[in-house]
């Protein structure tokens, strides 16, 4: 089998790994692989192929991927539930358990659950956190 062809297949490998684990570090090996098939493909020696792939790879880790993780982490958007409702007090108007519950704050009521033991109706708790639309409570 033609070298080129053999890194064509790497390279592709390496996609479905990226695929597979969303880390932004194989997909810099597909394309030190694709462009290395390209060189082998032309002809050259395996030593000129071995030497763009190592520096095409170590280029692109270095200098794409940092753009790539900081584009990715600015997307990130927030719900507005941290401001909004993290850390404030609620009052539970039906008992909140590891499994369900809910209560309700500024005139709206959402779904709860605890760690601790069950919260009964009328109690007030503070919200901790969200997974969702779900807040983690505890008694106050």
């Amino acid at each position: 089998m033609d070298m080129w062809l053999i890194l064509l297949i790497v390279s592709v490998v390496f996609l479905v790994l990226e695929m597979l684990t969303p880390t932004l570090f194989f997909i810099n090996l597909a394309v030190a692989a694709a462009v290395s098939a390209i060189f082998a493909y032309l002809g050259f020696s395996n030593l000129v192929v071995t030497f763009v792939f190592l520096v095409v790879a170590i280029a692109t880790i270095w200098l794409v991927r940092p753009i790539l993780l900081k584009q990715i982490n600015e997307k990130k958007i927030s719900t507005g539930l941290d401001d909004k409702y993290i850390g404030k007090t609620a009052k539970v108007v039906k008992e909140v358990s590891k499994t369900n519950g809910r209560v309700s704050i500024y005139g709206e009521e959402w779904q709860a659950v605890t760690d601790g033991e069950n919260i009964p109706v009328g109690a007030e708790v503070k919200i901790l956190s969200n997974d969702s639309i779900i807040f983690k409570v505890e008694k106050i």
